[in-house]
């Protein structure tokens, strides 16, 4: 299991879209989120304009929406490219959490490329591979073009798409929505999408409730009266204007209505008669993103207060 490593080649994208006005490179979603719902844009750090970051991320998702896994790293994926030498016929195994991918990192989409024009790589797996990809360890297979003769290592680029793993079962839905999306399953995508937002939100609003009602008729009312809808649009503006939280910003909050009107054509209509487009997928997946980012920041002030 030779391999040589190209080192100067290791490059990772994690960032939440790009500088409208340059075209830099803005902070990891989580980092940047708290800034621009406080204050309504970022800075950039190249060119030092105010930038909004719903834009910068949907605008980039959008323009990237055709390429699969790569659109979702304007807001929340990571991606990670590195170049290693592969000798013909042999097997070498490459573990990503040496080139910068978090140990718990699910890997949502691969690439190879022969950079030499007469060898790639195969991925090296049991006779039963599994639907997901299991762990960060790359296993590859040298393999020439054709009758090609190799001699000696090949150059072999390898580009990994990949979402970081969070202790919550909110975060579950939004990386299995992740998933879905990278392999073009638009429809299930925005059904977990939906739901990281909504189970994001709805238990915080029933631990308000509890402080001036009953446990059960709060139960009552969150099973049976209060829907997503009302919720999102009525009941959580209050409770930020209450507390003098910072409120979802009206386009962000347009986007997800959206998506749950597209939810709901799914969930009635069927997957095929609703006709999700690969922009509607990318608008909704960035809107649950940056929802999800904005019930992590009012939550403190909910519990708190």
């Amino acid at each position: 299991m030779d391999m040589i490593i190209n080192e100067d080649a290791l490059s990772t994208l994690e960032g939440a879209g790009s500088c409208l006005k340059c075209r830099y490179l803005l902070p990891r979603l989580v980092e940047s989120a708290p800034v621009y719902f406080t204050q309504g844009f970022v800075r950039c750090g190249h060119c030092g304009d105010r930038v909004d970051l719903w834009q910068a991320a949907l605008d980039r998702a959008i323009h990237l929406r055709f390429h699969g896994a790569l659109a979702l790293v304007s807001f929340g994926a990571g991606q990670t490219s590195f170049v290693i030498q592969v000798e013909a016929w042999k097997v070498c195994e490459v573990e990503l959490t040496k080139r910068g991918v978090p140990d718990d990192a699910r890997i949502l989409r691969r690439i190879y490329t022969g950079q030499s024009g007469d060898m790639s790589v195969l991925e090296w797996h049991s006779n039963a591979p599994p639907l997901r990809f299991p762990g960060t360890v790359l296993r590859l297979l040298g393999i020439p073009f054709g009758e090609t003769t190799v001699s000696g290592p090949r150059p072999v680029g390898i580009n990994v798409v990949w979402i970081r793993r969070e202790e919550s079962d909110e975060w579950s839905y939004l990386v299995t929505a992740f998933e879905a999306a990278a392999v073009g399953d638009f429809a299930p995508s925005l059904v977990f999408a939906q739901s990281a937002v909504e189970t994001s939100m709805m238990p915080l609003i029933e631990e308000r409730f509890r402080r001036h009602a009953s446990t059960e008729r709060v139960k009552n009312f969150m099973r049976g009266a209060l829907t997503y809808g009302y919720a999102l649009n009525v009941v959580l503006p209050y409770l930020c204007a209450e507390t003098q939280v910072a409120r979802m910003p009206d386009a962000l909050r347009g986007s997800l209505n959206k998506m749950r009107e597209k939810r709901n054509d799914i969930i009635h209509e069927g997957a095929k008669a609703a006709a999700v487009t690969a922009e509607d997928a990318m608008e909704g997946l960035c809107a649950a993103a940056f929802g999800f980012e904005y019930m992590r920041f009012v939550r403190p002030n909910l519990e708190r207060t």
